[in-house]
């Protein structure tokens, strides 16, 4: 094997490179351990002037575990995974897993497992001319980044991948990667799983680089083929600390419902079930429809100091749940009279209850005072029918309790240092309901209510001792009823009077809190 270096003998710089790579045993490169002089070229084998004494150079070598992987999906699969790891280990980038989960949908095609892993090992010059292929039999420690990703389909098929960085030792590492089918994928199972772990991979790649992610959206996963997915990541903070970031979404045919978990490594959670379906399927929202609870979640986190990343994760995993019903295209059927109104009575949003919570901080001198934000989001509808009757009931509701501290230096840390601070506990409540009822397929009468309850309690603290305490409620009521004006439309334009009508309870979903 003619192997060539780019340096000195007295230096600790070599990079050695095969001349021939078609004709060798594994997949590897042999990297210089450091680059503290401007090298010469020399040719191994010849017998270059030496020095008296030198200190003996290092080089890392790094390979794969398998080096001939058979099928192109797996040969690129474990490309990604050297160059990855060499780029990552080197400190020149952040760990990338976007080549590897490209190629899934096409592995897929190829074989139902696979595994293989790279490693990269620093070793002495010599030990490399001698074998440049990094020793597989060292074990490894426990992962420090990690990728687990769990899909199951409609068919009841399940693929198991996972992908983790893993230390040898202080200076060497490994990236092993695992892929695991259980059943027999279809052609359209496999065009899913691609183009799910295509998004998924560069969401993976996103929350390495900058230690959150965001969705933007899920309409672009198949729920036809795919029923649902676990999806995890982990990395060690700037403390060293293992924090994760994970997804779980699923579909549940029978409830005719589909629900997202995520939590972000500062320890915020979204829990999010919608409907599949809206009251008629002529129904569609508007973008705007989203607005006033998008604004309560950035007034919450706003209130509760929350940090940027997470606020947008938050707000990312909410929009995301609804960006389907956002975008679809109304049903072609023909339209009744009866449906037309009632799709304009419809917020066009599926019913859905979304919690939002943050973790939980205790005051260490008064562990019952904590700083915890806990947000509820919902819409409910309900029908009645009689006979020719009916009633049709659609209510929006928020439940907001913000308890936090101010006057503290980091209120992100468990542990409350500064003895003179406030502590508030706050609650509030708001809903809007809009009632329609009909008879014989006309509109006979139609309601908003809305209300907003507000209470807040702020307790001074000097010394850890309380001094003052005030307590603020707020509440108001409004009801609107437009009997009168709906009684001078006729059948043809009740859903137009419908929509015109509740324009401003739409687009002002809730009263505001004063």
């Amino acid at each position: 094997m003619q192997v060539t270096a780019t340096s000195t003998v007295l230096s600790p710089l070599i990079a050695l490179t095969p001349a021939n790579k078609a004709k060798e045993p594994a997949a590897v490169d042999i990297i210089p351990a450091a680059n503290n002089a401007a090298p010469d070229k020399v040719t191994l084998g010849q017998a270059p002037e030496l020095a008296d004494s030198y200190d003996l150079a290092t080089v890392y070598i790094s390979g794969l575990r398998e080096s001939k992987p058979q099928g192109k999906a797996a040969s690129a699969i474990s490309q990604n995974l050297l160059s990855s790891l060499n780029s990552f280990a080197a400190g020149k980038s952040s760990l990338s897993i976007g080549g590897v989960f490209s190629q899934i949908g096409s592995l897929s095609r190829e074989t139902t497992e696979y595994r293989n892993e790279a490693r990269r090992m620093k070793v002495t010059r010599e030990m490399a001319v001698k074998n440049p292929v990094p020793n597989f039999d060292v074990r490894t420690s426990s992962s420090n980044q990690a990728v687990h990703l769990n899909i199951k389909t409609k068919d009841g098929d399940t693929i198991q991948i996972e992908l983790s960085s893993k230390r040898i030792g202080g200076e060497n590492s490994t990236l092993e990667f695992s892929f695991t089918v259980d059943g027999s994928l279809s052609e359209a199972e496999q065009k899913a799983l691609g183009e799910l772990t295509e998004k998924l991979g560069q969401i993976g790649d996103e929350f390495f680089r900058t230690d959150t992610t965001e969705l933007r959206n899920l309409k672009g996963i198949d729920t036809s083929v795919i029923s649902g997915f676990s999806f995890t990541l982990a990395r060690p903070d700037a403390k060293g600390n293992f924090v994760e970031q994970s997804y779980e979404f699923s579909v549940d045919d029978d409830a005719q419902t589909q629900t997202l978990r995520a939590s972000d490594v500062r320890g915020y959670s979204v829990d999010i079930t919608t409907n599949l379906k809206t009251l008629v399927a002529s129904s569609t929202a508007d973008a705007r429809m989203l607005e006033p609870y998008l604004q309560l979640i950035r007034q919450a986190t706003d209130d509760a100091d929350t940090n940027n990343k997470s606020r947008r994760f938050m707000l990312d995993a909410f929009e995301s749940m609804f960006g389907q019903f956002i975008t679809r295209i109304p049903t072609q059927a023909e339209e009744t009279a009866t449906d037309a109104t009632l799709a304009a009575f419809d917020s066009g949003l599926p019913d859905f209850t979304a919690t939002i919570r943050s973790k939980v901080i205790h005051n260490r001198e008064f562990y019952n005072q904590t700083s915890a934000l806990v947000l509820t989001l919902t819409q409910e509808t309900r029908v009645e029918t009689n006979a020719d009757a009916r009633l049709i009931k659609q209510e929006s509701r928020y439940e907001l309790t913000n308890n936090r501290f101010e006057g503290v230096v980091d209120v992100e840390n468990p542990e409350v240092t500064n003895p003179h601070y406030r502590y508030i506990t706050e609650h509030r409540e708001g809903n809007v309901s809009r009632i329609l009822s009909m008879a014989d397929d006309k509109v006979n009468n139609l309601l908003v209510e809305q209300n907003v309850t507000s209470t807040k309690e702020t307790s001074e603290f000097e010394n850890y001792k309380l001094v003052d305490k005030r307590t603020d409620e707020y509440t108001d009521h409004q009801l609107q009823q437009f009997s009168n004006l709906l009684a001078t439309l006729n059948d043809n334009k009740q859903y137009t009077a419908i929509s015109e009508l509740l324009k401003d309870s739409k687009n002002n979903v809730f009263l505001n809190y004063k």
